[in-house]
């Protein structure tokens, strides 16, 4: 656990470039537009930092940064990244991203000599993209058409088409000699190259301008930190030496998790003595799991019925216990909670975490909400309290990027339809075309909220079943094809595999 790099999201003033990227990586700090503004507000103090991170191995950090040092480079537009970018397209050569490409080919003449020696350094039929990205640099050299000649020899069609990206006519004699040693009787062989060798004897267009790089427009203003991903010592270190409000949402990340006996001794310490309200409440929250032990309970109870307390504080309580709402003290303090709107947002989680139908009428009126929390918290009461007749003011929602998320979990919770392994596809696909389709992670974000839903039926989940569950014949099993523990996790949330949703297996 690394102390120093424990830091206030967004109060990054004074901290080295090198230091935040660490902290990024280690996934302490969320990628967002303020750690954006960090590095490249002040170029000439971060680019040797930027440059000496990206120089070095950082395949064991719990955060894929590759991307992000891909933007801040191309931001940046310095020659320092080419051997960050040669290092990148030599680890896949045969799937160059197209940002990376973006960022190559705006350096222009200085990227030229390294893309001709890593071209140099494969055999030509495993270049890959690597003559795409040397033609697209569009550098006229002799070497580089050479180069891309000698490319007809080995793939003719990709020769062809990489020597008309480059746009030189100087290539027609070779094209030509490539298309004379195809049988006239191959048409569809020959036309690609009869195609190119037109196109290059025809007058050349002027090129359309290229597109400004805006980084800003890739990245949100806030993100938050996804603390429960991190090691339990990270953690535990972050509650010990944090500000309030990263004690507090450092507390609230083990919501729903299995608590070490650290865990679970720090967070009942901190509920119970932390000087912060916000503090106390969060952990009395991520408690709620064990909220059932006589001695635990009867400290929750004992805050919901302290009218002292801080409304942060009951709030915490009250969540924690909320699924044991068939006690009326929980019940009416979950009421009383809704009735201050400084409590509602809070009350509304409480209502759909407790699954009692009796709170049924109080997420509807909230729907429409002018307050963005109360608004996703009314979202997420029709889905978890299975308001079949609500569901159709979610579609609302799906064109909000800001709500869509929300929107689609809760609808695959609570749209009509049968609730059984036989029929979960047909609600999919139901979810799907009411969603207008899916998009990027989309659809496995459905599909855990679909295997929820029958969960809280009492049935086997069908898209991400158990271990022991794989291993019975069962027709309503799909089991899905696992990552890689070093691929990125298709949640999409950045981070590797084995560090994401790896760890629940």
């Amino acid at each position: 656990m690394r102390l120093d790099l424990i830091l206030e999201p967004g109060r990054y003033q004074g901290v080295p470039a090198y230091q935040l990227l660490e902290a990024a990586g280690l996934g302490y700090i969320p990628v967002d537009q303020r750690l954006v503004h960090a590095i490249l507000d002040f170029p000439e103090n971060s680019l040797p930092d930027v440059v000496r991170f990206a120089a070095q191995d950082h395949s064991d950090d719990l955060m894929d940064l590759d991307p992000l040092l891909i933007d801040l480079f191309h931001a940046l537009h310095t020659p320092a990244a080419l051997p960050f970018f040669m290092r990148l397209i030599r680890d896949n050569t045969g799937d160059v991203p197209d940002d990376l490409v973006e960022s190559i080919v705006e350096l222009g003449e200085a990227a030229a000599e390294p893309v001709l020696e890593l071209l140099g350094e494969l055999d030509g039929k495993d270049a890959g993209d690597v003559p795409f990205v040397l033609a697209a640099l569009g550098v006229r050299d002799h070497r580089v058409l050479e180069a891309l000649t000698r490319r007809l020899e080995n793939d003719p069609q990709d020769g062809a088409l990489c020597l008309e990206m480059y746009g030189d006519p100087a290539a027609i004699p070779a094209l030509e000699g490539a298309l004379a040693q195809i049988p006239v009787d191959d048409p569809r062989s020959r036309a690609p190259i009869q195609a190119v060798i037109e196109s290059l004897s025809a007058p050349t267009e002027a090129s359309p301008e290229s597109k400004q790089f805006d980084i800003w427009a890739l990245y949100p203003a806030q993100a938050a930190t996804d603390f429960s991903a991190l090691e339990d010592e990270d953690r535990l270190a972050m509650l010990q030496t944090g500000s309030a409000s990263l004690r507090a949402e450092v507390a609230l990340s083990y919501q729903g998790a299995d608590l070490s006996d650290a865990a679970r001794a720090r967070l009942i310490q901190l509920a119970r003595t932390d000087p912060d309200a916000t503090v106390r409440g969060a952990c009395w929250e991520a408690l709620g799991e064990i909220g059932d032990e006589p001695e635990l309970r009867e400290a929750m109870l004992k805050v919901l019925a302290n009218p002292k307390a801080p409304i942060e504080e009951r709030s915490g309580a009250a969540i924690g216990l909320a699924e044991q709402s068939d006690d009326d003290a929980v019940y009416e303090a979950i009421l009383d909670l809704y009735r201050d709107p400084l409590g509602r947002a809070k009350a509304l989680k409480a209502m759909a975490r407790s699954f009692d139908k009796r709170f049924s009428a109080y997420p509807p009126k909230h729907l429409d909400d002018p307050d963005r929390e109360i608004r996703t918290q009314a979202i997420w009461g029709v889905g978890y309290l299975g308001l079949t007749s609500e569901a159709p003011r979610l579609e609302a929602f799906f064109d909000d990027q800001e709500f869509r998320t929300d929107a689609l979990f809760a609808y695959a919770l609570s749209i009509p339809g049968e609730t059984s392994t036989g029929r979960i596809r047909a609600l999919m696909n139901k979810v799907e075309e009411a969603a207008g389709g899916f998009r990027d992670d989309e659809e496995d974000l459905v599909r855990i909220a679909l295997d929820q839903r029958l969960m809280l039926h009492g049935k086997s989940p069908v898209f991400f079943p158990d271990e022991d569950e794989l291993d019975e014949e069962s027709d309503s099993v799909i089991a899905l094809p696992k990552p890689g523990r070093n691929d990125l996790c298709s949640c999409g949330s950045g981070k590797k595999y084995k560090k994401c949703h790896g760890l629940v297996n």
